[in-house]
């Protein structure tokens, strides 16, 4: 047998193995963090006095999950993978602008949709070759493109704001349910099945889960390390991009703020959601109750009129907890 086919079934063996562990351990995680979202909501909505149960206040926290969990979903790959993308407030910014220009020059929305998702996919891209290509840090990187494309958007802007969003996507996003629940959660929780299954039964999956274990490894066993960077980079741009078209449905103003601090929120509901922070382990259907869950806090906040700094403060116990226990099971992984 040659050696470049054992070296493919090696990574084979490799990939699979890696990916049923994780799993293993991220279902016993996602079974605590689904109880916890469940006493989290009778919490809420006893304390709330029924308030948590009107309709206006489960499209809220539906449409801000979704908002969150979208992106979360490619963050999700990139953090497995062993990266990291603090641009993506400024992604949405970016191409929140680039809708809301291409709305003033009256362009057909489909093709104003369209335009979005590339721009996002082009600064996931950008990204993908400095950290892939050029072999730079990501956060450097992230760090750098981040204030570039906050840049961009105050010159785009020229310190106007840009109100001419049509009521189509509020429509879209917002108003049209399935049930009692926005269409916009609808798609996120498809995305997210289809991401489960990419990352958990193809190939290019489970090359994530081998290289966010053991890059150099991977690379050595043939993986298309290279390859798998730029997909999963790309594909969190346009994700981030489609968090920007649901953002104008919700509130349909573009400023030069808009999109400042996402990354955090969306970080943090990965983090919560039982990803590694150090790579190799992590899942789509976690980060997706990542990001109930702290719209559940946010929520909570509002309901019983606490000062919004709590919010903060909750949070980012909850981060530093669900790191410490990353941290517990991975230290645990290595002895079993």
């Amino acid at each position: 047998m040659k050696p470049l086919a054992i070296a493919t079934q090696s990574t084979g063996t490799l990939s699979v193995n890696q990916s049923q562990q994780s799993g293993k351990r991220s279902v016993r995680y996602e079974t605590i963090l689904l109880i916890i979202v469940a006493a989290v909501v009778v919490i809420i909505a006893i304390g709330s006095h029924g308030n948590f149960w009107s309709s206006s206040n489960l499209t809220s926290l539906f449409v801000n999950a979704a908002i969150t969990a979208v992106p979360a979903i490619g963050m999700t790959m990139v953090i497995v993978m062993g990266g990291i993308d603090v641009s993506i407030g400024s992604v949405v910014g970016l191409t929140a602008t680039v809708a809301g220009l291409a709305f003033e020059q009256n362009w057909p929305i489909a093709l104003v949709v369209v335009l979005t998702l590339v721009t996002g996919a082009i600064a996931g891209l950008i990204n993908a070759w400095f950290i892939a290509s050029r072999k730079l840090p990501p956060i450097i990187v992230t760090l750098g493109t981040m204030s570039i494309w906050r840049a961009v958007v105050y010159a785009l802007l020229g310190g106007n704001w840009i109100s001419t969003i049509p009521m189509t996507l509020t429509t879209w996003f917002v108003l049209d349910k399935l049930w009692v629940i926005p269409w916009s959660f609808v798609l996120t929780v498809a995305i997210v099945l289809v991401a489960a299954y990419m990352l958990r039964r193809r190939p290019m999956g489970r090359h994530v889960y081998a290289i966010g274990s053991n890059e150099e490894a991977a690379g050595v066993l043939g993986l298309p390390t290279k390859r798998v960077k730029y997909m999963a980079y790309v594909f969190l741009g346009a994700l981030t991009a489609i968090a920007a078209l649901m953002t104008l449905g919700q509130s349909p103003l573009v400023q030069a703020t808009t999109g400042s601090g996402f990354e955090l929120d969306v970080i943090a509901a990965v983090v919560i959601g039982g990803t590694s922070i150090l790579g190799g382990r992590g899942t789509v259907i976690g980060s997706l109750l990542g990001a109930i869950l702290t719209q559940l806090i946010s929520d909570g906040v509002i309901l019983f009129q606490i000062q919004p700094f709590w919010n903060g403060v909750v949070t980012g116990a909850m981060i530093i907890i669900a790191v410490i226990m990353s941290l517990l099971n991975q230290r645990g992984a290595a002895h079993e």
